[in-house]
This record gives structure tokens, sequence and C-alpha cells, in this order.
């Protein structure tokens, strides 16, 4: 059959963008011209291979081997998408045999072995052209890494409407932290089926258990129908997903009894309409107790912004009830086609009725530090019951009577009324002072009775923890889960701790007798986190709590490791697609004197801490500086000033 492609998909065979497809047009090579379209204007796809191949040009070295998914992804060819979808699924699901030339009532019996009442795969392989489709199908598996691949990228390029992979992979990162051990995800009525499978596709958790909680089918009877319909066919289609990746999600009724376990995390993404948004959120928030959360995801004029009087009393409701721990306006273009909307991020579960945490990131950019820095927050705002000492990046405590009395947006007020630091001139310009004499201290050289000198030409050596842990040369410990525990002088490493290097302080009475059990770090263990960017500490002391996701790295006294260089080799890696894949990263070996290594590296972390102490110390002054400075409440007078002026001397 000879098949054509649009000037769109040979930007997508070849790896560019549109406009420089129109550019190779206008300006073609001496002696390989651009092909020639058809009369609809299309053109053949063997000739755009052969250019492609012969020219060099694009980003796709082996073009040919994708033509059939540029084909099938095609509009032209939107009528038989749909099915070579389902053939996909049904070979990944069956185990990645080619379905050319099986018998179709085999298939079929096979499908049905699997999906007995028709609730995600059935029909769609009974009514699809198994005959004439199958081909194409096991062409595009079989020039893929897995028939798993093949069918996310044939669904990514026709699915409208996703969310763009950064928030996706943010969000997953979010939930995961959020997980208890046995935690179970729900996806609300199949919206969130993205984030549920990146967030399970942490290979260093056990099997989790996934629930999607639908409307209930239409019955006949008493018999519920499995019909496929505008309702139900996204329903299904992320059953079959789910399915696709080896992962039985279970169904349950939306309005039936969920029977979640501790730590599960509700995930959900809300329709466009106020009234069916609200509903939504109402029912998913009959379902949480106090240890599990929810993240909502949805347009920000919806969840953020001024609604009519007629539909703000359902989302106030939320807000009086104390159920928005925080709420985030997210930057324009995280849908998958980009766009201008804005989404909004709610983080819900039992909390203070009287503040939020609430965040505009709407003029900022959706970079690595932006993922991260919220990433830190919402955790920490789900986590911690004592936000006081903690420096949020991006979210500012929100006084919520102050938003409901004057319905206002959630994000409005850039400044919480209630400021974790005295509120009167008098004490903030005490505070500040103190602060400025502290900053003005000389710091303490580590170095000052040492000075690097080379004693020889060694070459340094390296080694994966995966390697390191088959040999038994370390130990990698999961952290434990804890539910929000008062303050008190207790260390506990979390997540977003390790990557402040700052760890909590929790009571120790409450803890152990919660967690008699509780095994605390030793001195020297390396405390280090893959939910996000990698991040690792030493704990030096030893003696602490470490919450998961976090996890202890422990080094054998006979292994040639410094804990120290761990750390760093650790901080200094790029966030890797997947997450949970520790076993990969590569560390320093210590070929020379570990004593020797250490030695260095705790001096030079001695001045990192140092430093970091007084970047805290500026964040304060600044905090103030902001509040009571630009109020007129305080003003910084010049300490030479002639008295008779009526400013301060110096006494000279």
């Amino acid at each position: 059959m000879t098949t054509t492609l649009s000037l769109a998909d040979v930007a997508r065979l070849a790896g560019v963008q549109r406009p420089v497809v129109s550019m190779w047009r206008r300006r073609p090579l001496p002696d390989t011209p651009f092909p020639t379209p058809q009369p609809d204007g299309r053109f053949l796809t063997d000739d755009v291979v052969a250019y492609l191949r012969t020219t060099g040009r694009g980003n796709n070295p082996e073009p040919e081997l994708a033509t059939d998914l540029a084909v099938t992804a095609s509009p032209a060819a939107a009528a038989d998408r749909a099915d070579v979808l389902v053939l996909l699924a049904a070979r990944a699901i069956l185990g990645g045999d080619a379905l050319t030339g099986a018998d179709v009532e085999d298939l079929l019996d096979d499908v049905e072995a699997l999906d007995p009442d028709d609730e995600w795969l059935f029909s769609e392989i009974e009514d699809a052209d198994i005959d004439r489709l199958a081909p194409q199908a096991d062409a595009i598996a079989d020039n893929a890494y897995s028939t798993a691949e093949a069918y996310e990228e044939l669904r990514s390029r026709t699915a409208p409407g996703g969310l763009a992979t950064d928030l996706i992979t943010t969000l997953a990162d979010i939930a995961t932290a959020l997980l208890g051990e046995n935690g179970t995800l729900v996806d609300v009525d199949a919206t969130a089926c993205d984030i549920a499978l990146a967030t399970t596709a942490d290979e260093s958790r056990t099997a989790t258990r996934v629930l999607v909680a639908t409307s209930p089918a239409p019955a006949q009877g008493n018999t519920a129908v499995h019909t496929t319909t505008a309702a139900t066919a996204p329903i299904r289609q992320c059953l079959r997903r789910y399915r696709v990746h080896s992962l039985a999600a279970r169904t349950t009724d939306l309005l039936g009894d969920w029977d979640l376990t501790e730590g599960s995390v509700i995930l959900a993404r809300v329709a466009p309409s106020p009234g069916a948004a609200m509903a939504t959120i109402d029912e998913l928030t009959l379902h949480m107790d106090p240890t599990t959360t929810a993240l909502v995801i949805g347009p920000a004029s919806i969840l953020i912004d001024e609604l009519p009087t007629d539909q703000v009393g359902a989302r106030d409701a939320f807000l009086r009830d104390g159920l928005v721990r925080a709420a985030v306006r997210l930057p324009r273009g995280l849908l998958s086609e980009g766009g201008g909307e804005h989404l909004a991020l709610w983080l819900m579960g039992p909390g203070d009725p009287g503040h939020l945490w609430a965040g505009d990131l709407s003029g900022i950019g959706f970079g690595e530090s932006t993922r991260q820095q919220l990433l830190d927050d919402v955790v920490a705002a789900a986590r911690a019951s004592h936000h006081g000492r903690r420096a949020f990046a991006l979210l500012h405590r929100t006084d919520t009577t102050r938003l409901l009395a004057r319905s206002l947006p959630l994000t409005a007020l850039d400044v919480s009324p209630t400021d974790p630091f005295p509120v009167s001139a008098a004490d903030d310009a005490a505070r500040m002072a103190d602060l400025l004499r502290e900053l003005a201290a000389p710091m303490t050289d580590p170095f000052h009775e040492v000075r690097p000198r080379a004693t020889g030409s060694g070459s340094a050596g390296s080694s994966t923890l995966g390697d390191l842990a088959r040999n038994r040369l370390i130990q990698v410990l999961p952290g434990h889960r804890f539910e929000p525990l008062p303050p008190g002088q207790q260390r506990m490493w979390t997540a977003e701790t390790v990557a402040s290097r700052r760890p909590d302080a929790v009571d120790l009475m409450t803890l152990t007798a919660r967690h008699p059990d509780v095994a605390l770090t030793r001195p020297g263990d390396v405390v280090f986190t893959s939910a996000g960017s990698p991040h690792a500490v030493v704990d030096a002391e030893g003696g602490s709590a470490v919450a998961e996701p976090a996890r202890v790295l422990r080094i054998s006294p006979t292994a040639s490791l410094s804990a120290r260089a761990i750390a760093s080799a650790i901080n200094a890696l790029a966030p890797t697609p997947g997450k949970g894949r520790w076993r990969s990263w590569t560390v320093p070996v210590v070929t020379g004197s570990r004593s020797d290594a250490e030695e260095a590296l705790a001096r030079v972390d001695s001045w990192e801490d140092q430093i970091r102490t007084r970047l805290d110390l500026l964040d304060e002054l600044r905090r103030l500086a902001t509040r009571s400075v630009t109020s007129g409440a305080v003003s910084f007078v010049d300490t030479h000033a002639n008295p008779r002026d009526g400013k301060a001397s110096d006494g000279s």
C-alpha cells in the first residue's frame, strides 16, 4: 500500500520543527531536491525516507524505522489509529508476540480470559479489523524498544489535552514523597493515569496498589453494562494503559467505600466546569482520613481565581474546613500541546482552617530549580506541623479568613499577616541589629592550619552504588513512615531537609512511644533521597530518625569509601529519567588514604555549614526588612550623623 505524509508528519519523522521542513523545501540541496508533492499536497513516504537518508538532514538517523508510526499518527490515518492502539495494547498485555497471522478466534479467547467482564479491552478487540491492521501494529512494535514503548509513543502523538512531561514528573515526585509504605494510589475518574504511572515507575518501592475510582456504570437489571460510550471510553483507555504497563489497577465505585490504607494519596484532575470540579473534590474529601493526602490539578480559573457569587460557596467550604493545605497557580504552557491556560495545584488534607500555603508561579519559568522548590515546599506543607523555622522558596502563609471575607483569589495575599517572627517595630529593629552583628563577625577558616600539597599521582576510582551493595561494601536502608510529630529536640531527616541539609527536630518521647522499634542513624551514615533531584547529607553525629522516601547508606568499616565523597557525588548528579535509580549512580572509591579524604572533605563541609548559616541569617534579615522597612515601621539611620540633626551618633 502506498502511504503519504503531510509536512507536519515529515517534521515528526525527521525529529524537527515544521518550519525546518519548510526551509528544506525553499532551500533545496544542489543534487537532492526535496520530494515532489502529490496532487493532494502530501508526500510519498518512500520518497521522504530516501531524502532523509541521502541528505542526513533531521535528528532521526534511521527514519525508515519510524515510518509506520508516522503514518499511523498522521491525521489521514485517524480512522484506524484507535484500532492500532488497541492491537498494540493487546500485544503488550499478552506478552509481546506478533499478531500478524494469529488466529482471530484464539486471540479473542485470550483477551476474554484476561478481561472476562469486558471492562477494558474485549469489546475494542472484537470490533477491530485485526487481519488488516495487525501487520501495521506489529511493524510499529518491532521498530520500538518494546511494545509498551510503541503504544506510548503512538498514544502521546494523538492524545490531546495531556499534561506536559515536566509537570507529570513533578506531581509524581510529590506523590512518591507523600505515599506511605503501604499506601494506596487513587486515580479519580481515570483522570490521573499519567501521574500514577510515573509514580509507580519508582523501582525502589514495593508494588504500589492502584485504585481507579469511577462513576458507576449503567445497569440493566442486576448486571452492569460495560459498553464503550463517550463517558466510559476514557476509563477503559486508562485501565487498558495500566495493563500495558503490567499494572492491574483495581476499580471501585466513586461513591462507594474506597477502603484506603494508611498513607494513601488521591490524584484527581478536575473538569473545566466549576460545578463538576467542586463535586469531584467534595466526593474525594469524604474518603480522606488524617493520613491521606490529595493532589488536585485543574484550571486556575476554578481553583485559584475569583469565582462568581453563585459558584464560590463550594470552594469556600473547603477552605473553612481547613482541607486545602496549599494552593499554587502554575506557569502557562503545562499542557502537552502548550497553550496559554494556567493550571493550578491543590494539596488537600486535614490542616489549619485559618491558614493555607499559597504561591503564584505565573510569572516564572518551570525549570528544574522551580520544579525542585515546588516539590520541597508542597511536601513540607503536607508533612510539617511547625513551619516557623523552615524557609519556603515559593509558597507563603496566607490568612484564609481574609481571603474568604474579601472573596480574593487564593494567591492574592503575598505576605502572611501572622509571620513567624515578632511583629512589633522595636522587636524587628532589635532582631535586625542582632542579625547584622552576626553577619559582620568573621568566619572561622577550617583550613587555617593546613595547605594542599602534591604527594602522588594516583588516579581516582569509582563504582556504582548497585555494585557496592552487591559486594556488601554498603547497605541501603529504607526510611520509616511517620505521621506528623510535635516539635522537640530529636533530629529527623526527611526528603526536604536532606535537600536543605538542615534536619527537622521532633519530640523524642512521642517518637519512641509511637515507634518504639525505630532505627536511628549511626555516626557517618549518608542520608539520601532520589525523589526529584538527588540529594545527600552525611549525618556525622548519628542518632537521627529518617523518614521515607529518604534512605540511609551505611558504609562497611572495611570499605575504601568516603561518606562525604559519596554525598558530594550524589549532590552533583543531575535528575535522571525515572525514579529510584540510585543503583546506577556512580560514586568515588578511595584509592589513597580514607582518613585524609574524610578530614579534607570535613573541612570543606565546615566552610559550607558556615555559609549556609549566613544565608539563613540573610533570609531572615530580608524578611524582616521587607515587612518593617517597606512599611516605614523601621528605618536604617546613619550612625555617624551629627546628633544636632536628630540622628544617632557614634559618640565621638
